[in-house]
């Protein structure tokens, strides 16, 4: 029996937001063989289970990270950011000026007032209709997750009580992202990454892919040696670091590649499908 932990977002899905016939056709395949197939990814819960359901696939969920891990619809891991956590990091990106939204436990709560400022960072910072185009995609997938409440007021709407487990930041000024990084670069209370140039994602110190899939792992009592993994991004490089094999999309992030055991093919070419069947035996 192996554990196969896959991320979403450039790997799972394809640029449409969907996962492939081929690739549903190879997860089941992993299952019948007796493999345990786990999603992982940056999302939220609610979006993850959302995702799951509409292929019709049962799956354990590492969510935002490894903040959540669900079993048969079970959290078995819950790394929460204490109250006076959360306030410090909302304050500190409101006084940047940038987008974020909260991950809880009742869904992804979005502050009305801050969706305009992706709008205006879209007609400011980009020229031409491309690009322009490019970035009211992002803006349109980080709009379309299933799950998300919106609120005139995040402390107002109580989201401190809610359990939250990630603070998500969304920008395409780029240096201001990177100033709030280095801002929390040595912090030992908080983990920091990204699954995209234009991301950042903060949570508990102990939340990270790599951290989830091990615990999920023990939950399964499957040794490091029979554990996989498939990703992309930068969010996935920890859990590359304690899988026994890791899969790297042709379309990955070339630091992630660099931890990688194998190379697949791109998400929109059916990676996984070609990773399940012919790289992780």
């Amino acid at each position: 029996m192996k554990l196969i932990a896959i991320d979403l977002d450039g790997t799972l899905l394809g640029e449409d937001g969907k996962i492939s016939a081929a690739n549903q056709e190879a997860i089941r395949m992993r299952q019948a063989a007796g493999d345990i197939v786990a999603f992982c990814s940056g999302r939220s819960l609610h979006d993850m289970q959302q995702i799951a359901a509409l292929s019709n696939i049962e799956v354990p969920l590492i969510c935002a990270n490894g903040s959540l891990t669900s079993v048969n619809g079970e959290i078995i891991r819950s790394q929460i950011l204490v109250s006076d956590k959360l306030t410090e990091i909302m304050d500190t990106v409101s006084q940047s000026g940038l987008y974020f939204e909260i991950y809880t436990n009742k869904g992804v709560y979005i502050q009305k007032d801050k969706k305009q400022i992706l709008e205006a960072e879209k007609e400011a910072l980009f020229d031409t209709p491309e690009e322009k185009e490019k970035a009211a995609h992002i803006i349109h997938i980080q709009n379309k997750q299933y799950g998300v409440v919106e609120v005139d007021d995040y402390l107002e709407a109580g989201v401190t009580e809610l359990d939250p487990y990630k603070v998500f930041i969304l920008s395409f000024r780029r240096e201001a992202l990177e100033k709030l990084a280095e801002g929390w670069e040595n912090r030992e209370d908080l983990s920091m990454t990204t699954s995209g140039y234009q991301k950042l994602e903060i949570a508990h110190p102990d939340a990270s892919k790599g951290n989830a899939l091990e615990e999920l792992a023990n939950y399964y009592q499957i040794t490091q040696a029979d554990t996989a993994c498939i990703g992309d991004n930068l969010n996935d490089i920890s859990m590359f670091e304690y899988a026994g094999t890791s899969v790297a999309m042709q379309n990955a992030e070339p630091e992630v590649k660099k931890y990688a055991d194998d190379v697949t093919s791109s998400n929109d070419a059916d990676g996984v499908s070609y990773a399940l069947r012919e790289i992780i035996k």
